[in-house]
């Protein structure tokens, strides 16, 4: 075992070797210099109790080891002990993240900086690294292997058979021109275009995209970021627009190869995007081991890793708004707090983007129709205000700039056709040619006009912002006047049919545009939200602003497009209101469920509006919502709801409330004093749960502090001008949508371990006061030792405390009583743009990873495993499924206005027809949207086959699974994840 001395000395040696090899080398000495000069920066290394204090400084081309660490150090890595230091030296890249995870060493500092230091480690031991990742996915495959149990070798072939039996329809809901809705002749065999892309996307390897940062980074080089060139104050809504502009202008004008839509996100045939002005340094420390990560690998190439560390990762890492914020506000503990990633997580580091933009405006006026809008806004002398005049001014030139690289792409597709030999795809290239002339910059006259409008907006918008939950909202609604202009033009039969098969082609083409990017996952989140997306969510069906029934002919064709490419992206979400959409619709949308395994997500109409209801929205407005990123809902086009603005860790609260405030993980008095359970300081278990409530407020209102900081931070660096012309409300009141120009402004945060936190209260509350069987000290020792000493106290949890899911009305009750003090507590609070905080319970894939950061608790889970997902009960509530959808559904919706993730993995019965197991899907969620409850989705796949799935993945490559709202191809998944989605409870129908 390594003494003080020892460990400290090793440190300290390490680091003299490193710095003699960046002294002496000359290869490795040029990474020290970037197109600004040398970087000069400190890295300090030290242990909780200080016992290791060591520093590196890079100063004008040289690095010098320190004694102890000074006061201007950049960034210090904080370690748990001496321990912690030795076991990393020995880490592929992934485990050393999995440190900062599991909280045995900590970052302060500017994490940028912190990123670049790792890029510096990783140039000398990348051979050592790469060797290391090797030899790890070597291990986790024989661990794959070496699981004994039981799996379904035929498993592949049963999903497969799923879609070679379909039903089929009469005409009902709106539908007009579709004989069959369910569009029951069509396969995939039918459309070689799409299956080839299909192809690409599942094995092409995507490749990180150098197009945006270096146009910006270029731009604002040139032109200043602060201050402009002349030294002038820099007004950041202008800056942003100039060089949105430039980027569009520049952009490249790519027709993909045999496609119907125009235009790229990136030059990649699938790209990774990057957002330095975010979060894009994370990746700095990685560009080298990037390609070899064991999840999730994207290509660099040599020249691109170049130019991000000299040239764009220097300029951008102290101007980001993590970092705007450190350095405003002395790295609050709010921040810290995010930083530690036990409590809570927030998303506005990386975006405000999870908002439905205005598309029918679009359609309808064009980008010349909006800069006309935007130029008689401009007139009005007696309302313009500098700001005002600002936002105007920048939101013309942003449209210029999609303008012009729509122009660019028609000049594309006119060179492209003359280079054509094949006469077909000449004229879809001709046609296309004069789509770009005419959309967006004049409105839309035909579907394929619409489709192509929207992609190329589409393009622009996350040009300007992450492409993180940005949502594509009521897509049936918004094209079906299209279809109809289209069909009504075409008088004969065989005729209309050869169009609805274009109708299908196109939009499926659409789909698989959204899939030619990806957003930008570091290491580490491929534990906090692995396999997620873009999360880019369509919303078909539900009523229409009218209150109608807005199931239409494009609801069908989007649900059909669905299911023949059984891709995790776009994000489909299905309204559906019970009384005005039809039992056949909801009958499609569970067999698209039943052959693609995992989605659409369904919503009940009916109790999402009625959670919005304290709003006081219009009701045609509020008819008009659509699911945003995951599940959550968003008025669209006229509300900025950022509604995954922040993933809170509900079992953190309670773990704290066990501690006096204390968090065990993190090892930190974090928290407020409330009573110390050795002393006996809980005499009731009202006193217990008021202290779970001011912890738990504790941390909401340090996150709510954090995200308005970051507000601030978003308004200084990356206002939204583009983005804000989709927004009703930004023009008239001349406000970007970061500073509240929106009509409406909340934001919505995601609630994790709802279902856990209900349990453990309700054994607290009936095995330690109600029935006395235990003392508080006795659990909370019991707890401590993760119940090892304590197995037959676990088992009396597990087999005889009420539960949530289990049909107790008493567990129902402490579920809603939770949820409403989380309701409360969040719209207490004012964002930055002057709305409300909403309450949603749903998990993304941080039920896995705040589980894995936590300790067992009172229901009796055991320290490290996975929460539930979402709000949905623990797989022990009940064997019965009706319990957990009676339970779900007596949830009050007031308390959950930012919706909820209830996951349920369904399995027919092996000797079920096609007909009969759709029949039984739609038999459960019928039953639980007559009974008021809000959402759904399925994962109609056993365990068995999930677990061949893990050790033959060739054969799974898009295997569907619903995580907690979003979906992700099982294979691209974590061990832990994999494991949480097959431990599910499994409910057989038959």
């Amino acid at each position: 075992m390594l003494n003080i001395n020892t460990t400290s000395w090793l440190v300290h040696g390490l680091l003299r070797i490193m710095a003699a090899n960046y002294r002496f080398r000359p290869k490795l000495r040029r990474y020290l210099q970037s197109r600004d000069g040398w970087m000069n920066f400190t890295i300090g290394i030290k242990t909780l109790n200080d016992s290791v204090r060591q520093s590196i400084r890079f100063y004008d081309g040289k690095a010098t080891v320190l004694q102890g660490i000074p006061e201007n150090c950049d960034t210090i890595l904080q370690f748990k002990n001496e321990a912690v230091i030795k076991k990393m030296l020995s880490l592929t890249p992934d485990d050393v993240m999995n440190l900062l995870l599991k909280n045995e060493m900590s970052i302060r500092g500017n994490l940028s900086i912190m990123s670049k230091f790792n890029f510096l480690m990783s140039l000398l031991l990348e051979k050592k690294h790469l060797r290391m990742l090797a030899k790890k996915n070597e291990i986790e495959r024989a661990k794959v292997q070496s699981d004994q149990s039981p799996t379904d070798i035929h498993g592949s072939k049963k999903l497969a058979e799923r879609r070679t039996s379909r039903l089929s329809a009469q005409k009902c809901d709106e539908v007009q021109f579709l004989e069959d809705p369910f569009l029951a002749e069509y396969s995939l065999d039918d459309f070689p275009r799409l299956k080839d892309f299909l192809d690409i996307h599942l094995t092409k390897k995507p490749e990180i995209c150098m197009e945006r940062p270096k146009h910006l980074t270029d731009w604002f080089r040139a032109n200043g970021f602060e201050t402009d060139s002349e030294g002038k104050s820099w007004n950041p809504v202008l800056r942003q627009a100039k060089a949105f502009n430039y980027l569009m202008l520049n952009k490249k004008p790519i027709i993909r190869k045999n496609d119907l839509l125009a235009g790229t996100t990136t030059m990649k045939e699938i790209g990774v995007v990057l957002y330095p002005d975010t979060h894009g340094n994370m990746i700095w420390g990685e560009l080298k081991t990037v390609p070899y990560r064991i999840l999730n690998p994207y290509d660099i190439t040599d020249e691109a890793c170049e130019i991000l560390h000299n040239d764009i990762f220097p300029f951008w890492e102290k101007r980001n708004v993590r970092e705007w914020v450190r350095r405003e506000y002395n790295e609050p503990i709010c921040q810290q707090l995010d930083e530690r990633f036990a409590v809570y997580f927030l998303w506005k580091t990386a975006a405000v983007s999870h908002t439905i933009p205005d598309f029918p405006k679009l359609l309808r006026l064009g980008t010349e129709g909006m800069i006309r809008e935007i130029r008689d806004e401009l007139s009005n002398l007696a309302d313009l205000s500098e700001e005002k005049k600002n936002l105007l001014e920048a939101m013309i030139m942003t449209h210029e700039g999609l303008n012009q690289y729509a122009a660019n792409l028609s000049k594309q597709a006119k060179k492209d056709a003359l280079s054509e030999p094949y006469s077909t795809r000449r004229k879809e290239l001709s046609e296309l040619a004069d789509i770009c002339a005419h959309v967006p910059r004049y409105p839309a006259r035909t579907l394929h006009e619409a489709v192509n409008a929207i992609w190329i907006a589409w393009i622009g918008l996350h040009m300007e912002n992450t492409n993180a939950g940005l949502s594509l909202g009521r897509l049936d609604q918004w094209l079906q006047p299209f279809f109809i202009f289209d069909i009504n033009k075409i008088e004969s039969e065989n005729a209309r049919k050869e169009y609805i098969s274009k109708a299908i082609e196109l939009i499926g083409c659409f789909y698989m545009r959204c899939t030619d990017h990806l957003p930008l996952v570091p290491d580490i989140g491929n534990f906090l939200f692995g396999g997620s997306s873009s999360d880019q969510a369509i919303t078909l069906g539900g009523v229409t602003p009218e209150g109608r029934n807005g199931v239409n002919d494009m609801t069908y064709i989007f649900l059909k497009v669905t299911e023949m490419l059984n891709i995790r992206d776009p994000n489909v979400n299905a309204r559906y209101h019970p009384k005005c959409n039809s039992d056949t619709y909801l009958k499609r949308l569970c067999e698209t469920n039943f052959i693609t395994s995992a989605t659409p997500s369904m919503h009940n109409d009916q109790t999402v509006m009625a959670s919005l209801r304290e709003f006081n929205y219009p009701e045609e407005h509020l008819r008009d919502w659509s699911a945003t990123g995951c599940v959550e809902p968003t008025l669209s086009g006229r509300h900025i709801g950022h509604t995954n603005c922040m993933m809170m860790n509900m079992v953190a609260a309670l773990e704290m409330a066990l501690n006096n405030g204390r968090h065990p993980l993190m090892n930190w008095d974090v928290g407020p004093k409330t009573g110390i359970i050795e002393n006996g300081d809980f005499e009731t278990f009202e006193q217990f749960f008021s202290a779970f409530e001011t912890q738990y407020r504790f941390l909401i209102d340090q996150a709510c502090e954090y995200n308005n900081l970051l507000g601030q931070a978003h308004s200084v660096i990356r206002p939204t001008p583009f983005l804000s012309t989709f927004i009703e409300g930004c023009i008239k009141s001349g406000k970007d949508v970061i500073n509240g120009g929106a009509l409406y402004n909340t934001s919505g945060s995601a609630c994790i371990g709802l279902a856990d936190v209900t349990d453990s209260m309700m054994a607290v509350k009936t095995l330690i006061f109600d029935e006395k069987k235990v003392s508080f000290a006795e659990m909370k020792n019991a707890i401590s030792n993760n119940f090892a000493e304590s197995p037959i106290l676990n088992s009396v949890i597990i087999k005889k405390t009420p539960k949530f899911g289990s049909g107790s009305s008493e567990a129902v009750d402490m579920a809603n009583r939770i949820a409403k003090f989380t309701h409360d507590c969040y719209h207490g609070h004012e964002n930055y743009r002057g709305g409300r905080y909403t309450a949603g319970f749903w998990s993304m894939s941080n039920h896995v990873a705040f589980g894995c950061l936590s300790g067992a608790l009172p229901s009796g889970r055991l320290a490290g495993k996975p929460f539930t997902p979402g709000l949905t009960p623990q797989p022990i509530a009940s064997e019965n499924l009706l319990d957990p959808i009676h339970d779900v559904s007596k949830l009050n919706p007031e308390f959950m206005n930012n919706n909820i993730a209830f996951n349920v993995k369904i399995v027919p019965s092996a000797n079920d027809t096609h007909q009969k197991a759709v029949e039984h899907i739609f038999n459960y969620v019928k039953t639980y949207f007559d009974l008021g409850g809000m959402q759904m989705q399925l994962n109609v796949v056993t365990s068995a086959i999930l677990r061949d799935a893990m050790k033959h993945p060739e054969n799974y490559r898009n295997l569907l699974v619903r995580i907690s709202g979003y979906n992700a191809y099982f294979v691209t998944l974590n061990r832990d994840m994999q494991l949480e989605l097959i431990e599910r409870a499994e409910y057989g129908i038959s």
